[in-house]
């Protein structure tokens, strides 16, 4: 029988940040996948992964050779890829650390790297203001290059793929079709970012978030071709970073050294400001809804339950499951594959099994 000593439905993490303080300038961190682990690039040229429950470095730093501007992560878990100041893109193992591939993708510094859902393509954004579409495998371009009026600080695909939004400093925003490589949209708005953190994709695919020099917040519609609303974050002090939270409910947005949150569908601003001790460079959220924030040479990681209401997270329900699925995987393993079948010789026999893990599902129940 299953033990269900161990299950929680909600496990109320420490409120208290965990601070980790490196050597070099943090340009970019990442949240992987797996919502237990975080990787980071810096002025030195190594990328470096850390546990997310206590900041802990794990295994060997990967060197990239050159300063590591941008890094992203790939959906599946399996795939980190970095961009340099010297215009090299390299593939990273995430599990082994060792080196993939690696490739020149431009001829000046690459400041945006992204990954595309499906895990086969790269897009690049660089100061020799052009952006491009690579195969992951190969290094192959695929798409591009296409020519912007200044440097491409930020390149992200969108959740189903099919665009990819660029961002041209202090200039404008434009999307492109991420398979034949059209202009669909271009707006005027000034982006002060560098390290590709001014762009986030809603869950839907249909609304682009930009967080503009002046300290606003436009909601792009990429279907219809405009701006659907703007507003205001906190403070108009040096914004830099936005992030949307794996669920696709809030926004964080950074102005110098506080980070202020934000409703996606409402627009309006929910919990608390927090305030840093260092300036916000880059940000990122895991899926298990920690902030991972970088700047100067220090990475401060932060849970945001006691932070914004509840109901901007999983639900009990969600949590349930998940952890029922943790506990019956090991024991269904040697049946997963198995199916219900007639006997032969006597149709309303049935040789029964248990569900497959996945087919698993929980339901509230009334009263």
């Amino acid at each position: 029988m299953f033990s269900f000593s161990n299950v929680r439905l909600w496990q109320k993490k420490e409120a208290r940040p965990i601070v980790v303080d490196g050597q070099y300038d943090i340009y970019s961190v990442a949240a992987l996948a797996d919502g237990k682990h975080l990787v980071s690039g810096d002025r030195e040229g190594k990328i470096r992964c850390r546990r997310v429950e206590d900041g802990k470095e794990v295994g060997t730093p990967m060197d990239a050779g050159s300063g590591v501007l941008n890094i992203a992560v790939s959906r599946n878990g399996k795939l980190i890829v970095s961009g340099t100041k010297s215009g090299q893109v390299m593939v990273w193992n995430v599990e082994s650390h060792s080196k993939v591939t690696e490739f020149t993708a431009h001829h000046n510094c690459v400041r945006a790297v992204d990954i595309s859902p499906d895990s086969t393509k790269i897009a690049t954004g660089s100061n020799d203001c052009t952006a491009c579409i690579w195969s992951l495998s190969t290094g192959e371009r695929l798409l591009g290059p296409w020519k912007h009026n200044s440097w491409v600080v930020a390149a992200k695909f969108s959740p189903d793929g099919r665009f990819i939004a660029t961002a041209i400093f202090y200039d404008s925003v434009r999307v492109y079709d991420s398979q034949n490589g059209s202009l669909l949209v271009e707006f005027p708005v000034k982006v002060g970012s560098m390290f590709n953190q001014c762009l986030a994709w809603a869950s839907d695919s249909k609304q682009l978030f930009v967080l503009s020099q002046d300290g606003y917040i436009h909601c792009i519609g990429v279907l219809a071709k405009t701006r659907l609303s703007q507003w205001h974050i906190h403070s108009s002090d040096k914004p830099i970073s936005i992030a949307i939270a794996s669920n696709g409910k809030f926004i964080a947005a950074s102005a110098y050294s506080s980070v202020s949150f934000w409703d996606t569908t409402t627009r309006e601003q929910i919990g608390t400001v927090v305030e840093y001790t260092h300036s916000v460079e880059s940000m990122a959220m895991s899926s298990n809804h920690d902030l991972v924030t970088s700047g100067e040479k220090r990475i401060t990681l932060r849970a945001l339950y006691d932070i914004l209401p509840p109901h901007y997270f999983d639900s009990v329900i969600e949590r349930l499951q998940t952890a029922l699925l943790a506990i019956a995987d090991p024991l269904l393993h040697e049946i997963r594959h198995t199916e219900v079948q007639k006997v032969e010789d006597n149709p309303s026999t049935f040789i029964c099994t248990l569900i497959p893990v996945s087919d698993i599902r929980v339901h509230q129940t009334k009263g």
